[in-house]
């Protein structure tokens, strides 16, 4: 009983997302749902929302990382976690890279 417990149902091309589709096509359906939802939102406010993706390229083929990467970009402020940096580094046009290693954060 209430919202928490609706469940979206997701398709790609007809078929359940999460019964068919590869863990790189439901990541990107997500992904894409998330990023609609910014977009919906700074519409609406007339001013961007803060992008939070946490680990968001781990499952994603390099072409499917780059539009990603691309249609991120379009928000001012977004904060990206990920394992594999050289991808990041390589599609976004401004970014600040810190490096977390025992504890201690420091600047690249």
């Amino acid at each position: 009983m209430g919202p928490h417990r609706d469940e979206l149902v997701v398709q790609i091309d007809g078929y359940s997302a999460r019964q068919f589709a590869s863990q790189g096509q439901q990541r990107t359906a997500a992904l894409s749902l998330k990023l609609a939802e910014a977009q919906v939102m700074q519409q609406r406010r007339g001013e961007a929302p803060v992008l939070l993706l946490d680990d968001c390229l781990s499952e994603l083929d390099p072409r499917r990382a780059a539009q990603v990467l691309h249609l991120a970009g379009e928000f001012e402020q977004i904060l990206i976690t990920s394992a594999g940096t050289e991808q990041v580094l390589r599609e976004s046009k401004y970014t600040a890279w810190y490096e977390i290693n025992a504890g201690q954060i420091r600047q690249q």
